[in-house]
């Protein structure tokens, strides 16, 4: 049984990748621009102080640009993957053109010696990026279990929001369960579950 989930899950990462890679650096704005719309108006975003982001890999919703308008208003948290454990530690930047190194798997990451390192009960929210959501809110990763470790340790009130294109969200995924996390709510371009 884990064997075929395993594998439906690969089949389903590549081709939601092939998707995401396929969309120009324009269509990735645009998109983008809209998930961030839906989100900046939740009350859940609207009440949160401080917020775990991640830097956008190609083809991924970027939501950057909705941090630097909130900038002041709310503080900014990002992972840094520490490969030994296979998890993810959050530190927080001050800002965000000059505190990022290029981390394992070529992701952006904070600086640990630019940033400083607090502790997970301290956020509000953690906006989790995926290949791929379903109705159900549960969430398809690259296949590395960073975030699904990451995400275990988390509890109310801290706030899991997945942000997704809309042909990300489908009817359902292949789960792998315990290990499998899934968010709160998905963000799309057009809606939120």
């Amino acid at each position: 049984m884990a064997t075929v989930i395993i594998m439906e899950k690969k089949e389903l990462r590549k081709k939601l990748l092939d998707q995401l890679l396929s969309l120009t650096k324009e269509e990735i704005k645009r998109r983008s621009e809209n998930v961030e719309k839906i989100l900046s108006e939740l009350p859940l975003y609207k009440e949160a102080k401080v917020i775990m982001g991640y830097f956008p890999l190609n083809g991924e919703v970027d939501v950057l640009e909705m941090f630097r308008k909130a900038w002041g208003d709310k503080r900014f948290c990002f992972p840094v993957m520490d490969t030994e454990k296979k998890d993810l530690r959050v530190f927080e930047v001050t800002n965000l053109s000059g505190c990022f190194v290029s981390g394992p798997y070529g992701v952006m990451q904070p600086d640990p010696a630019q940033t400083k390192e607090i502790d997970v009960s301290q956020l509000d929210m953690v906006i989790v990026p995926g290949i791929g959501f379903d109705r159900n809110k549960n969430r398809l990763g690259r296949g590395a279990g960073f975030y699904d470790r990451f995400l275990g340790k988390i509890s109310a009130p801290v706030s899991k929001i997945g942000v997704a294109f809309d042909f990300q969200i489908l009817d359902d995924l292949p789960v792998h369960l315990p290990f499998d996390q899934k968010v709160d709510v998905v963000v799309s371009e057009k809606y939120f579950i």
